[in-house]
């Protein structure tokens, strides 16, 4: 749903495919959600519905299941689900703001909570991992203002994985001589 040109570092640890929550920022700062598990997305949407009292019917929730990257605000969802194909999400994709981060309406701190409770009930109480994945042109206020909610007393993510392209060793050079 969203272009994220990563910034490159030289470490190697692979990022998991299961059980990760992935916080996007898009170049343009806005913010977007996705979670690998099918599952977990299937109660987060019904759990979001009813705090944000959505109305999504069956067909509606199923279709938010089978997406990927979600960057809607809360009050589009319904309208943004009811679009019957790709092409339809995409340009509504490029449209969106993204999901609210400001302090008056930080839909994005519900997200991440709703995610981890869902996902911790079903787990022994353990939290799914959680990367962020910003693109290396996007403005560091915003960023900050992500670990800033990772980090809230209700949220409390300390550890995460930052999502980035893989560097070439600058040290591959000739062997030096002695």
């Amino acid at each position: 749903a969203v272009v994220v040109d990563t910034p490159s570092s030289r470490s190697q640890s692979p990022v998991p495919t299961e059980n990760l929550m992935v916080i996007s920022v898009d170049s343009a700062g806005r913010v977007f959600w996705n979670f690998t598990d099918k599952k977990v997305r299937a109660e987060v949407i019904k759990e979001f519905d009813n705090r944000y009292h959505l109305n999504l019917n069956a067909q509606q929730q199923q279709r938010f299941v089978n997406l990927d990257d979600m960057g809607i605000p809360a009050q589009q969802l319904g309208s943004y689900l009811n679009l019957n194909s790709g092409a339809e999400r995409k340009v509504a994709d490029r449209k969106s703001p993204g999901i609210p981060i400001d302090s008056t309406n930080n839909q994005l701190l519900d997200w991440i909570r709703i995610t981890q409770l869902i996902f911790s009930s079903g787990a022994d109480g353990k939290n799914p991992i959680v990367a962020l994945k910003g693109d290396g042109n996007v403005d560091y206020s915003t960023m900050s203002k992500v670990i800033k909610i990772f980090q809230s007393p209700t949220v409390k993510i300390n550890r995460f994985k930052m999502i980035t392209d893989l560097e070439e060793s600058r040290m591959n050079g000739p062997a030096e001589q002695k």
